[in-house]
């Protein structure tokens, strides 16, 4: 799969997710909770919000990368991550915001801050000497993090258009893992 067919996919479900939760209602079964006709659970508000601020960091990062990195591979992967999450994020508060109004309380999704990848500061980045391998050493992990995330939403979480979500973050997030990594070994030794 070449990065610009993930990308166009990744931005196609994303599309399909923005239409989705407009209307991200279910047949309230037993396993749902809240108001209304919200088919949701306490993981899927845990996953709303750990991923919100995990997708405002990667974002925040790819900008900067955008400025920043000396190779133009790093740079288109970095265009990637900036769209594609931004509609993401643009989904995950729409969604959230539906689950709040429905009344779902949030759960746990079973995962240690460190487990979560949240640990990329952006503020490291700007004073990187080798920014490039600064970057990557970072967001590997913090895609990792997403990974780690989206399991933990498919595992016990039940709103379908986050279900779909995290199988799409799962495998969008491992193509761009590989990809670092490959650049990482060309680049920086490692």
């Amino acid at each position: 799969m070449t990065t610009r067919f993930a990308l166009r996919m990744a931005v196609l479900v994303a599309l399909a997710w923005a239409a989705l939760a407009a209307g991200c209602g279910g047949d309230g079964g037993d396993d749902s909770s809240g108001a209304g006709d919200v088919r949701a659970n306490g993981r899927d508000v845990a996953f709303v919000n750990a991923m919100i601020p995990h997708h405002e960091q990667g974002v925040d990062a790819a900008d900067l990368a955008l400025s920043r990195a000396e190779h133009r591979p790093l740079e288109r992967l970095a265009q990637e991550i900036v769209q594609l999450q931004s509609i993401e994020l643009a989904t995950l508060r729409s969604v959230r915001d539906v689950l709040q109004e429905a009344g779902v309380e949030e759960g746990d999704l079973g995962l240690s801050e460190a487990e979560l990848g949240t640990g990329l500061d952006p503020a490291e980045l700007r004073n990187a000497g080798d920014f490039d391998c600064a970057f990557l050493e970072m967001m590997v992990p913090h895609h990792e993090g997403a990974i780690r995330i989206g399991r933990a939403e498919l595992e016990s979480g039940i709103h379908a258009e986050l279900r779909r979500m995290s199988e799409d973050i799962i495998d969008v997030h491992g193509f761009q893992i590989r990809q670092m990594r490959r650049y990482q070994r060309r680049w920086c030794g490692s």
